[in-house]
């Protein structure tokens, strides 16, 4: 079983000056991927740091072959590269699954598979534990209506299996793979905090937020 996590190629960024941040929340999936399922064959593709544009993205799927595509999505604004990334993965790899999750996914589960038919499956939450049990489903060829997290497409339409309970102790996820970007992992940067040459990385002390704000989704996400 072979897994693509993809980083799309940007053209936005925030507004917090010149940075490149490591993909955590995909290389975060594929330590724990690689935890519960050694033979899973992972393969992490950071679009930005690796300096992979859209024909070259095309090329290294259809060359790699992988059976599940995951695109990762931080936010609204980067709905429109998942649906990029997934068409084009539809294109070079038809029999693919492809996957993506975040917090607009989350929020807009039913409306976005109405919306983007070259998404499959949309993992609602935290995804670790949803994303690995979809991951056994598909490697057993096994129903995906038992999988809790998920929203996805089958034959007779589209199907939101019931939520997944939080991770009750952050301490059981493993380091986040940063093993899985190793060739890339000294060019992230961030100048606001010592400048291009100072490189960083991401580590996570909790989940969540005590605030509830209405323009923000955090607290939604993470169930505040």
């Amino acid at each position: 079983m072979k897994v693509h996590l993809i980083e799309p190629p940007k053209d936005i960024w925030f507004i917090m000056g010149e940075y490149l941040p490591p993909p955590y929340g995909i290389i975060q999936l594929g330590a724990y991927l690689e935890r519960e399922i050694p033979s899973v064959e992972i393969k992490v593709l950071d679009c930005n740091a690796s300096k992979i544009d859209w024909d070259e993205l095309e090329k290294q799927i259809e060359a790699n072959a992988p059976d599940i595509v995951a695109c990762s999505s931080l936010s609204t604004c980067n709905t429109y590269l998942v649906a990029r990334t997934l068409q084009l993965a539809r294109k070079a790899q038809p029999e693919a699954l492809t996957v993506t999750g975040g917090q607009h996914f989350t929020f807009t589960d039913t409306e976005s598979l109405q919306a983007y038919h070259e998404i499959d499956v949309i993992v609602r939450g935290e995804g670790e534990a949803s994303f690995t049990e979809l991951v056994k489903a598909r490697m057993n060829n096994t129903p995906l209506n038992e999988v809790a997290g998920i929203t996805y497409r089958s034959g007779d339409g589209i199907h939101r299996n019931p939520d997944r309970p939080l991770i009750a102790d952050l301490n059981t996820l493993p380091y986040p793979g940063y093993h899985l970007v190793k060739d890339i992992v000294h060019k992230y940067h961030f100048a606001a905090m010592g400048g291009r040459g100072n490189h960083y990385a991401l580590v996570e002390g909790g989940r969540g937020c005590p605030h509830q704000c209405t323009f923000c989704t955090q607290w939604r996400h993470w169930c505040g």
